[in-house]
């Protein structure tokens, strides 16, 4: 233990050797105080822990000699003092001690207490044992109240520590999820334009140079995705709106200029709320984005319309799922799970699976208002 740790036990031994005539009732007293004051720092440290065991033992020890000789307290006002510094250890104790020694430390000091108020029940006068009795359950209701005041703010602080960390951990998971959902989507379309230019550039220059536009247009849509999720770490800053239902015309022409043409059928008038149109836009960019990396397609129908109360979302490819290296680097399923837990959280269902000669992605989506 470093040297200025142990400032409360030189605080304690000064007190006693300043005054000589007070003996151990100093010593106790003023080694209970300092420890009081280590014990209700922000900061548990293992002098804290030595300092809480040396008051009560020191107490304790004191009480023993006292009741034994049956010596009178010199300063009763120092024993009451000496009470306070052990109850106010106690909740400093209670609510910042680790467990196993706040456990062990509090039971140790509420001894100490107890002890202590038969030693200044002893220096007054004969007292029956069970008036004695009375009088520790009384003053102990102190170290109780204590107790369980510490208690209940280190609870406090454990629930306010798992809510910030909850809110981290799904601040990363809504991060990592835009991520996927928006940036992979463009990094796949630039991978795949950059692809088919490599192809066509020797014999179709026109054509690879409108591939190679459109890799610029998806990169600079990759870097829009990125800015809004940065953006939304950042809490002061207004947030772009997500895309939605009206952006789905922009995302079939962008995909099929560098892939499977995609037919886009949208009931006209369509108004849903804005989360819903979010999703639905989601599950529209996950299910283009699979079939680029996982099937030969070279058609796409995207539907969505309103049954009943619901918005249904389709998405159907003719392509057979085939395996690829870019598909193979980059993993497959982990947008699923992320979108299925999205639709889930409007209440609504994701399947995916065979439909036909190829792969279909339907989301049915509860519509309770149309204010967007």
């Amino acid at each position: 233990m470093h040297v200025r740790h142990l400032w409360p036990l030189g605080l304690a031994l000064g007190s006693g050797l300043a005054v000589p005539a007070l003996g151990w009732t100093a010593v106790t007293a003023g080694l209970a105080g300092s420890s009081a004051v280590l014990g209700v720092r922000p900061e548990t440290r293992p002098s804290t822990l030595w300092s809480a065991g040396a008051a009560a033992a020191a107490s304790l020890a004191a009480s023993a000699a006292f009741l034994r000789t049956g010596a009178p307290e010199p300063v009763p006002a120092l024993g009451y003092a000496e009470m306070a510094a052990l109850t106010a250890l106690v909740f400093g104790l209670a609510r910042r001690a680790p467990l196993r020694s706040a456990v062990a430390l509090t039971a140790a000091t509420c001894a100490a207490v107890a002890a202590l108020v038969l030693r200044l029940i002893e220096a007054s006068t004969d007292v029956p044992p069970v008036t004695a009795a009375i009088a520790c359950a009384i003053f102990l209701t102190g170290p109780a109240v204590a107790a369980a005041s510490g208690t209940y703010l280190r609870l406090l602080d454990a629930r306010r520590r798992r809510a910030v960390t909850d809110a981290r951990r799904d601040q990363r998971l809504a991060l990592a999820q835009d991520l996927h959902d928006f940036v992979a989507h463009d990094v796949s379309a630039i991978v795949a334009q950059a692809q088919a230019g490599q192809v066509v550039a020797a014999g179709d220059p026109a054509r690879a140079a409108a591939l190679f536009a459109a890799v610029e247009q998806a990169g600079l849509r990759a870097l829009a995705s990125m800015d809004r999720a940065v953006d939304a770490l950042h809490p002061d800053r207004r947030l772009a709106p997500m895309p939605g239902l009206a952006e789905l015309p922009e995302l079939a022409a962008g995909y099929s200029a560098a892939g499977a043409q995609v037919h886009l059928a949208l009931d006209p008038g369509l108004a849903v709320p804005r989360e819903v149109g979010a999703v639905a836009y989601r599950v529209v960019v996950e299910a283009l984005t699979n079939v680029r990396r996982h099937a030969s397609a070279t058609r796409v129908d995207v539907r969505v319309r309103r049954v009943r109360d619901d918005v249904l979302v389709s998405v159907t490819n003719d392509g057979t799922r085939r395996r690829v290296p870019f598909a193979r680097a980059t993993g497959g399923g982990l947008g699923l799970q992320g979108l299925t837990e999205r639709v889930r959280a409007l209440g609504g269902t994701l399947t995916a699976g065979p439909h036909e000669q190829g792969w279909r992605v339907q989301a049915t989506l509860p519509d309770r208002g149309a204010d967007a």
